[in-house]
């Protein structure tokens, strides 16, 4: 399922949740703002529609595929 995480870089305690949503979903992206919070369809309502747009328009013409698998990062041993 396609999937993109929005979060604002000011928002930190959603960059971790949405860094491991965009781990645990192989169809997602993760599009993080610049000097915004929580809120980042209302603090920057043009560039989010913007961006949604684009997202779903590349989704509905089958062009947001799951990325390749040999991009992902090997997780380090957890002691």
């Amino acid at each position: 399922m396609p999937a993109l995480i929005v979060v604002g870089d000011e928002d930190e305690r959603c960059i971790e949740p949405g860094l491991f949503l965009k781990d645990a979903i192989p169809a997602s992206g993760l599009m993080i703002f610049p000097k915004t919070g929580h809120a980042v369809n209302l603090e920057e309502p043009d560039l989010f529609n913007q961006v949604v747009s684009d997202f779903l328009s590349c989704v509905d013409g089958g062009g947001w595929l799951p990325r390749d698998p040999r991009t992902r990062q090997p997780r380090p041993a957890v002691a």
